[in-house]
């Protein structure tokens, strides 16, 4: 296993894990779930780059308007850089086989299909086998699982009982707290 810190990724999904749900508050604030800010500052940047991997079966079918996401994804950026918390980039995939409009079409973006981070490989020069994936779904296991990468499922969001897909996660964690908490250990134990 390559051990080069900047070959390494954590992928996280947004509403489920980060936040209950991808909309602003009437403030224009993003609300967190609990202690998910704490733990994206507990990540260190120099060992991961820190990516968004989310499908959004929402703006398929018409429950969410793709400037509304845009809108939020730019107020995410900007928490994050006041925060000083590095997103390397927010992959998205709008596409649903029975979506709406031209958002109806297979696409090898969304999961479980592990498009997402091949293109992140290609583009970041990832090892993929060094990277993680936290996620709620069992589309984001799976996603991640084919593409050879760690998997930590959280107990927040649909907590893996959305009755997709089968999938064993390497982890099963309370929250992203807990899970960034399980990354850095693990870690931790292959330097030592």
């Amino acid at each position: 296993m390559a051990k080069i810190p900047d070959k390494q990724g954590l992928f996280f999904e947004l509403d489920g894990v980060l936040v209950e749900h991808v909309r602003l508050d009437e403030n224009g604030e993003i609300a967190f779930l609990p202690r998910a800010l704490d733990a994206l500052q507990r990540i260190d940047p120099q060992q991961f780059r820190l990516f968004v991997a989310t499908s959004r079966r929402d703006i398929a079918f018409g429950e969410l308007k793709e400037r509304e996401f845009t809108r939020f994804c730019e107020a995410f950026l900007v928490c994050m850089r006041d925060a000083q918390i590095p997103i390397a980039k927010i992959y998205s995939c709008p596409y649903h086989p029975k979506g709406k409009g031209r958002f109806k079409k297979e696409s090898v973006f969304r999961k479980p299909g592990p498009g997402i981070f091949k293109m992140a490989q290609q583009e970041f020069d990832l090892n993929l086998q060094r990277c993680w994936m936290v996620g709620h779904t069992t589309a984001d296991m799976l996603a991640a699982q084919r593409a050879e990468m760690g998997t930590i499922m959280v107990r927040t969001g649909k907590a893996g009982q959305d009755g997709e897909f089968t999938v064993e996660p390497h982890f099963v964690e309370d929250d992203f707290h807990d899970a960034v908490s399980r990354v850095n250990q693990f870690e931790h134990s292959l330097r030592v």
